[in-house]
């Protein structure tokens, strides 16, 4: 069979594009002929909507209009070669074809899942709610004539019924993991807490740095870089600070408002003190590392905080899960929760720094309770597989 994925292109690789390119080879390996369209996702311009959007207009709103862009550039696309194909972030689902399955991860999210929040720390742009009903409109429209939309997490499934009322074609899949990992024949140790992936809003590693500041007799390691490495380092200086001074910054202030690069004149001045007075930090960033490099921070982590905000699925957690590491998640981590079993392979807890702090101090002063959580959060790895994914893949294929 020839298959066609459908990828807007965001010229950064993730989570997800990890789980593309090891879906696509997964399907070579089984005799299909599989074949990357990749789409410019960076494109601002507004010439596939077929009609004239002025200057003037499209600054005013332009993450609604380069949204409404690429819906017609998809809208428009002939993909009449294939013989199926699999659209996968969006709006690539407005694609039409008769064999159409969307491997579905997560939706535009500031106009769904993170409507409320980008409005609450001041990223929304005009007429946001607006934005917000046209967008659902138009994505239920296109959901709706998709054969089979492959969730990549009951999480999402959820918010798919939440969101565009659409449950009968909708099935969850869950990616594997890189199999090498499961080959990595290193010393496995429980020294340090670590936090792992890209530094983006909301994934939250400021909570991580916030919660190490409670524990200033351990030190802990973030892992991986992104847009926001910058600010979180500013974050992490201005937190070993105050945190020495007694000055207290609320959570919402750290992952709102400094995670966004808002640092207010106050904040501002404290920061320059500080570099001032040199203050050490119990955190240290590794930058982006490879995937040696990766299996070498699991190995030797005492436990691994996944603190993301409404995450799609969960890989960082499922990967440490494999090296027998307990997990830390928050309630509101939508997949990361799906995976943890309070008490059991990790502990579930509230979005703060304290919560955060707590758990990660229970498991450093109890190596039994880390190897016991460790070993049950391994075999909660063992269920995500590839061979199981391509599996119920293939079954909505043919």
């Amino acid at each position: 069979m020839k298959i066609g994925i459908i990828k807007p292109d965001y010229k950064i690789t993730g989570g997800f594009e990890v789980v593309v390119n090891r879906l696509k080879l997964e399907l070579e390996l089984i005799g299909h002929e599989v074949q990357m369209v990749y789409v410019d996702a960076t494109d601002s311009t507004t010439n596939d909507i077929p009609y004239n959007i002025s200057q003037d207009v499209f600054y005013k709103n332009p993450e609604f209009f380069k949204y409404i862009n690429m819906y017609w550039k998809y809208l428009k696309m002939d993909v009449s070669q294939f013989d199926a194909v699999i659209s996968t972030q969006p709006p690539s689902f407005a694609i039409q074809h008769p064999r159409h399955i969307s491997l579905f991860y997560h939706h535009m999210k500031i106009f769904y899942d993170m409507s409320d929040l980008v409005l609450e720390v001041g990223l929304q742009q005009p007429y946001h709610h607006k934005s917000v009903q046209v967008i659902r409109e138009i994505d239920t429209l296109s959901l709706s004539k998709v054969r089979t939309i492959l969730a990549g997490s009951q999480t999402i499934k959820n918010r798919i019924k939440q969101f565009n009322n659409l449950s009968n074609n909708v099935d969850v899949i869950y990616a594997g993991i890189d199999p090498d990992i499961y080959h990595f024949n290193g010393r496995v140790a429980y020294e340090y807490p670590i936090v792992v992936g890209r530094h983006e809003f909301p994934k939250r590693p400021e909570l991580f740095v916030k919660a190490m500041k409670r524990l200033p007799h351990l030190v802990g390691k973030v892992v991986g870089a992104g847009g926001r490495t910058d600010d979180l380092k500013k974050i992490d200086n201005l937190l070993a600070y105050t945190s020495r001074e007694g000055i207290d910054i609320t959570d919402d202030v750290v992952w709102k408002q400094m995670s966004n690069g808002k640092f207010s004149f106050e904040y501002e001045k404290l920061i320059q003190t500080a570099k001032k007075n040199k203050s050490s930090s119990n955190v240290i960033f590794t930058g982006r590392v490879s995937s040696e490099q990766l299996f070498e921070e699991y190995s030797k982590a005492s436990c691994v905080i996944c603190p993301a905000f409404e995450e799609d699925y969960g890989l960082t957690a499922i990967e440490a899960m494999a090296f027998k590491k307990p997990v830390i998640a928050c309630k509101d981590g939508g997949g990361y929760a799906e995976l943890i079993e309070d008490g059991i392979n990790g502990f579930l807890v509230d979005p703060s720094s304290a919560a955060i702090a707590d758990a990660i101090r229970k498991i450093s002063e109890n190596k039994d309770l880390a190897i016991r959580m460790g070993n049950a959060a391994y075999e909660t790895s063992r269920k995500y597989t590839w061979s199981n994914a391509i599996a119920k893949l293939v079954e909505h294929l043919t």
